[in-house]
């Protein structure tokens, strides 16, 4: 038993080595130390060990309990593996890509199985972190952390995850992209510029996706962003997963979308389309919610079976506050009496409308102030900030820098994540294949103009083209 336990100390190396290991000696005990465990019989891992310790304490000291009922939120073996989520090296994570992909699939079910899907929300958002700081490559861990914040209701948990932007897929079955992938990076362990290269089924630090795990994960990341009410990012996740009304526009569907396909959404989206065109020419018409509201009351059995009805709610909420937006466009200033009779129900709640403003120009959602000229609500005077240098809305330029320094990191990060997949495809079977076609096309097209530009000597028409050369 303490030959096991030594075993397992063995690696990494304590302390480390001087010079330190190169990757290809790393690369080489970390797989022997896996292997090792492997082969390991699972009865000398949860046996004791010199003094009456376990080798490994899975908290079950009951004879009759399983590890599956040890492992429950609030027990010692389920705070042991949160414990190892927060800490794992990310490095050597790498060599054990299968077995961490299974922990994260286990620990969720577990969760949500003695329903408490929270309890393993921050976990296994750690261990995605960890694994991949920039979360730029998709896995098949993605859409459980969604699912959990969403089963959870805890939306905001899912933000450190679903606001880094996908820039790759894993590689699954062209073993020519793999090997491509290996020659630029031969070992787990190497400085990687790109998560793509050892993120995939190979390293077992991802599933072999199909369809349904990019559409979950996008469909419940915009779900996140709704509840949030972020819906420009929202809208970002919905067009990725099919397509979405936004604001007052709606966007054509993709070009690839089939007749048939355009059919069956049509039919099924009609109620919400017949509510969005009513918004917008409602703001348009600056015309009362009333229509809007006939409208959400008469398709409610629909939105409320299709678990759609809080997201109706907050669009007639939304219109009151488009209606107010829309007046920047045509006035400089208005008396809030105005206001009151152009945007509200009630046009002679004055106070209320007064109140309104102030909570939209505090939340950001409208550049503009209010003059109190007398105790009067209906004689206040609300005047729009049409320059981005004015009004509360205004930045400083040292705010307008950063803005313009986080855009650039944005556009290098991507111009970089650009680069890493034209070097990997670059390798690919399919690439070239591609080179091979076209470099036969041009050799026979060459070959074929070759043949026709021959001329016998005296050619006429030959000398014309020397004459226009000449020219």
């Amino acid at each position: 038993m303490d030959a096991i336990l030594t075993q397992l100390l063995a690696f990494p190396p304590h302390p480390p080595p001087a010079p330190p290991l190169t990757d290809g000696e790393y690369d080489k005990q970390a797989k022997n130390h896996v292997q090792h465990l492997i082969q390991a019989p699972l009865g000398k891992l949860a046996g004791n060990a010199a003094g009456g310790s376990d080798v490994l304490d899975t908290g079950s000291k009951q004879k009759s309990q399983t590890i599956s009922e040890a492992f429950t939120p609030g027990l010692p073996l389920w705070q042991k593996v949160l414990n190892f989520m927060d800490l794992f090296d990310p490095v050597q994570i790498r060599y054990g890509g299968h077995e961490i992909r299974r922990l994260i699939e286990v620990t969720a079910q577990r969760a949500i199985m003695v329903q408490k899907p929270a309890a393993a929300i921050a976990p296994i958002r750690s261990a995605i972190l960890r694994i991949d700081p920039s979360c730029s490559t998709f896995t098949s861990s993605h859409p459980i952390i969604t699912q959990l914040c969403l089963t959870a209701r805890a939306f905001a948990a899912a933000l450190p995850v679903i606001d880094k932007d996908i820039y790759h897929f894993p590689t699954i079955s062209d073993r020519t992209a793999v090997a491509s992938a290996d020659s630029l990076y031969p070992f787990l362990c190497s400085n990687h510029e790109s998560s793509s290269t050892y993120i995939n089924t190979s390293s077992g630090l991802t599933d072999q996706l199909e369809y349904q795990h990019h559409l979950q994960y996008y469909l419940f990341g915009a779900m996140c962003y709704i509840a949030l009410k972020d819906w420009e990012r929202a809208m970002v996740f919905l067009e990725v997963a099919l397509t979405s009304p936004t604001f007052n526009t709606m966007l054509p569907l993709p070009r690839n979308v089939t007749s048939q396909a355009i059919k069956m959404y049509q039919s099924l989206s009609r109620p919400y389309t017949a509510l969005a065109e009513l918004f917008r020419n409602g703001i348009e018409n600056e015309e009362s919610a009333a229509r809007l509201v006939a409208e959400a009351q008469a398709g409610q059995q629909v939105f409320v079976d299709e678990s759609n009805f809080g997201l109706v709610r907050q669009v007639i909420n939304a219109y009151r506050q488009f209606s107010v937006q829309r007046l920047e466009k045509t006035y400089a200033a208005l008396t809030i009496a105005e206001v009151t009779r152009r945007t509200s129900d009630n046009p002679n709640d004055y106070a209320e409308t007064g109140q309104y403003i102030v909570l939209l120009i505090s939340a950001g959602q409208l550049n503009a102030t209010i003059s109190q000229l007398s105790g009067d609500p209906a004689d206040w005077i609300l005047r729009f900030s049409n320059a981005s240098e004015d009004g509360p809305l205004a930045r400083t330029e040292e705010q307008q820098y950063d803005e313009l320094v986080r855009q650039a990191e944005k556009v290098k990060a991507l111009i970089a994540h650009i680069k890493a997949t034209d070097r990997k495809y670059g390798l690919s079977k399919e690439y070239i294949q591609e080179v091979k076609r076209v470099k036969k096309t041009k050799e026979a097209g060459a070959a074929l103009e070759d043949g026709n530009s021959w001329h016998a000597p005296g050619n006429s028409l030959a000398h014309d083209e020397d004459m226009m050369a000449d020219l």
